[in-house]
This record gives C-alpha cells, sequence and structure tokens, in this order.
C-alpha cells in the first residue's frame, strides 16, 4: 500500500525539505525532490549544495521528460505534469501538486505543509485525495520543531 507522510506546521519549508531529503537518501533508494517552478527548484539545488560538508549530498537537477539520473540518490525537478517514477522512488513534495494522481504514483509521498492558514487547507485536500486513492496515511505535526 502506498503511504503519504504529512509533516505540518513547518516554520521553515526549504530548510526542512533539505534535511528530510537528507534523511530520505540515507535510508536508501532514490528520492525525487518535486518543486513547484523552476525557480524554486533552483533554489533547493542551491540549499542542497549548501548543507554541512561533513554531510555531502549528491543531487542533481532533472529536467522533466528525461531519463531520471541513475548515478545519484536525489534528483530535484519541476513540471507541468507529474512523470511516472518507479514505484521504489520516494518524492519530497514541495509543490501544491497531487502525487496520487501521477501516471505510476510513488510507494512514498513526503508532503512538507507550512504555518500559513492556505497551505494548511491545501493539505488537507490533499490528505483526502490520498485517502480516497488508497494512501495509508502518517502525520507529523512540526510545530516548534522545525
Amino acid at each position: 500500500m502506498p503511504k503519504a507522510t504529512f509533516y505540518t506546521h513547518v516554520g521553515d519549508p526549504a530548510a526542512f525539505v533539505c534535511r528530510l531529503a537528507e534523511r530520505a537518501v540515507k535510508s536508501g533508494g532514490k528520492v525525487l525532490l518535486w518543486a513547484d517552478s523552476p525557480e524554486t527548484a533552483e533554489r533547493l539545488d542551491r540549499q542542497l549544495w549548501q548543507l554541512d560538508p561533513e554531510s555531502f549530498l549528491p543531487h542533481e537537477l532533472w529536467t522533466h521528460g528525461q531519463a531520471l539520473p541513475k548515478d545519484v540518490p536525489l534528483s530535484v525537478s519541476y513540471g507541468d505534469a507529474l512523470p511516472g517514477v518507479a514505484p521504489d522512488t520516494v518524492v519530497l513534495n514541495a509543490s501544491p501538486d497531487f502525487w496520487c494522481d501521477a501516471p505510476s504514483p510513488p510507494a512514498r509521498v513526503l508532503e512538507i505543509v507550512g504555518t500559513g492558514l492556505e497551505e494548511l487547507a491545501d493539505a488537507r485536500e490533499r490528505f483526502k485525495a490520498y485517502r480516497k486513492q488508497g494512501f495509508e496515511i502518517e502525520h507529523h505535526n512540526m510545530q516548534g520543531k522545525a
């Protein structure tokens, strides 16, 4: 059964995404960090390069429509349409997209939600959509933690 994990009330979503990406890569497998725009993807790419030198995280900007890079554990991308990904890919969703509607939904989606009322309302809609599509749902309230 696919799983969607929601991290809500995140104070600094961009920094949290980078830390979560690092944890996901260390867990093994391929990770796709899906952004909402080319600007966000490039900003996240820069932030990932600025992580602690001891925790270097190999990654690459990926252009949707090309083959997913095989030699790096983390790809950063965006697009107008969700790509099909291998079932064992973990998707960190830093966009308003509904990964349960992807051509081949991943086995694991990590949803990062900020503190704004609009962000939380959007997350509720994604939560309902994932549940309706049969995803197991997990929730972590990060208020005061991240």
